[in-house]
């Protein structure tokens, strides 16, 4: 691809997700559905091999991964199933930090995993604005998450000027 050529970072992240019947109240179809593309379309491009020809591919990817990050284990799961077929080259957990992660997982329990997991490198501050779900209180809940210092000045700047280049 022509992302990976010109070096430029691509951002995943749902527009309008079909809700399903049972996700049409109470807001579920933003708690579920938006997490649940994210999750897909890491899904897709683990499996269909993208990855694996596009190494340098930069990706974003909104809503802290969607399930990904904690889910990690199901996707190598599935891929033990899939060895021999045109599954990946390597577990799809081994492919974690290839992704960076946006911020917005309203939890600091959740953020503190997902940047234990993945690292503070891998973390960009994000607000998810002007989505219904948005949060502007992204520094304080890196805080919350027990981001050091250093931390937050990667995730609230330093590693999106690393990685747009800037």
């Amino acid at each position: 691809g022509a992302a990976a050529q010109l070096d430029v970072p691509v951002f995943i992240h749902p527009t309008q997700p079909t809700p399903l019947p049972r996700t049409r109240n109470y807001g579920l179809n933003q708690i579920v559905q938006y997490t649940y593309d994210t999750t897909a379309s890491v899904g897709s491009l683990i499996f269909s091999g993208v990855l694996d020809r596009f190494p340098h591919l930069k990706l974003i990817l909104s809503h802290g991964g969607g399930y990904f990050p904690y889910q990690a284990g199901r996707f190598d799961r599935v891929y033990r199933d899939l060895e021999g077929s045109k599954a990946p080259t390597q577990p799809p957990s081994a492919y974690l930090r290839h992704f960076f992660y946006d911020t917005i997982l309203h939890h600091p329990t959740a953020l503190r995993y997902l940047r234990d997991l993945v690292g503070s490198d891998r973390l960009l501050l994000g607000t998810d604005y002007p989505f219904p779900m948005d949060d502007r209180t992204g520094l304080r809940r890196l805080e919350q998450a027990g981001c050091t210092a250093e931390d937050i000045a990667q995730i609230g700047g330093g590693n999106a000027q690393r990685l747009f280049n800037l």
